[in-house]
């Protein structure tokens, strides 16, 4: 949903129109190509077609994947995009009944490892976040965040006993009056989750510094878990006393007895980040020259999956459930913390600024990123050229 336009919003939509604009113009015309390219009405599974590989992670922030694989028949029936499944983990991808291009799933080990990925070559689209893409594009790896996906679904949690703590504020109160710094985990340094546990604690003048070089003084010590499976088992055997993450890790400590959330950091002072864009898609600039029909039509696909989710929320919890291997019960409470919407608004953009700023304030960056101008930065860092006219 948009923002009413300010002066503020009247400057972002300056730079809307100059992203649409300006960057990755080529594109367009992959897109109007697209269009000559599916007229074929009769499914022939056999056709050679380019290979799309799609990287994603294992949870519900990437639940466009899930659905697109597993509601093939429900996808086609209500948006005549869907996949086919061709064995293991390739699909064919039908639109309006002709196969348009083959896709391989390959999971990654977490979000943080999604860049370099497809700076490897394992695959050519990558599900991940925000931040390592930002971070990675700035150190020169030519990713671009072709399209939104999902934001919020980062929440704070705290031991299942801890009857101290049961919203931020009485957090804030037990971080002060406890008589030894607490230790606070994260899965990587470079998830959405820290940027704004670390931009809260601030604000509430709580001195923290990081586990492994502790400063004198400090209320908190942030500890990295090394991967969000781990965040669960440190807190059940008492290596930290609460942890900042995406869900469905959240869901699963309270599912299992072992923590239980009391704020959404998207809730967080000084509310910065009140419907912060947690994760993304991009692509190498190899695969948009190489591959500009695949991916629009891919884009397609996860737009048309994306509204599902919207429109069938219990049918997607039990669609990223399956994949996943979580109980149902834990995607439906997880997947409620979370949006999904592809739509590059202003209010995407916005936040995009603001995780941004925060990144570079950190010293996030050393490239052009590290220079504040959001009119070159959004060119530098998007290319919204092969997503749906109605998105973008």
């Amino acid at each position: 949903m948009k923002k009413q336009i300010s002066v503020k919003g009247a400057f972002f939509s300056i730079i809307f129109s100059i992203i649409i604009a300006g960057c990755g113009e080529q594109a367009d015309q992959a897109q109007t190509d697209t269009d000559s390219y599916i007229q074929e009405q009769v499914v022939d599974l056999s056709i050679a077609v380019p290979l799309l590989k799609v990287g994603h992670c294992r949870h519900d922030h990437h639940t466009a994947v899930f659905v697109s694989a597993l509601r093939g028949e429900r996808m086609n029936a209500i948006y005549g995009i869907y996949l086919e499944p061709l064995g293991e983990s390739y699909y064919a991808l039908i639109e309006n009944g002709q196969k348009v291009a083959e896709i391989e799933f390959v999971q990654s080990q977490g979000a943080i490892n999604v860049p370099n990925n497809m700076i490897a070559g394992l695959f050519d689209i990558g599900f991940g976040g925000v931040i390592p893409f930002a971070a990675s594009a700035d150190q020169g790896s030519g990713i671009k965040i072709i399209s939104p996906l999902h934001s919020r679904g980062d929440m704070l949690v705290v031991s299942v006993d801890n009857d101290a703590v049961n919203d931020w504020d009485s957090f804030v109160d037990w971080v002060n009056e406890s008589e030894e710094p607490l230790i606070i985990g994260f899965k990587s340094p470079k998830a959405v989750a820290l940027l704004i546990f670390e931009s809260a604690i601030t604000e509430a003048g709580i001195p923290w510094s990081m586990h492994g070089n502790p400063e004198p003084g400090s209320k908190i010590l942030l500890f990295n878990a090394q991967g969000e499976p781990n965040l669960n088992p440190s807190l059940q055997n008492e290596t930290i006393d609460a942890y900042v993450s995406n869900n469905p890790a959240c869901a699963l400590a309270e599912y299992n007895g072992i923590g239980k959330c009391v704020a959404e950091l998207s809730d967080l002072p000084p509310g910065d980040f009140r419907n912060h864009p947690c994760c993304a898609i991009a692509a190498t600039e190899t695969a948009i020259v190489e591959k500009p029909l695949e991916i629009a039509a891919s884009l397609r696909l996860f737009a048309a999956a994306t509204d599902y989710i919207n429109n069938n929320p219990e049918d997607a919890a039990v669609a990223a459930a399956e994949w996943i291997g979580n109980p149902v019960e834990v995607e439906e409470i997880s997947m409620a913390t979370s949006g999904y919407c592809m739509e590059v608004s202003l209010d995407w953009l916005e936040n995009m600024v603001a995780i941004l700023d925060n990144m570079r304030n950190l010293g996030a960056f050393t490239g052009p990123l590290a220079e504040k101008d959001d009119e070159t930065n959004a060119c530098f860092l998007y290319d919204f050229s092969l997503m749906p006219e109605n998105l973008r």
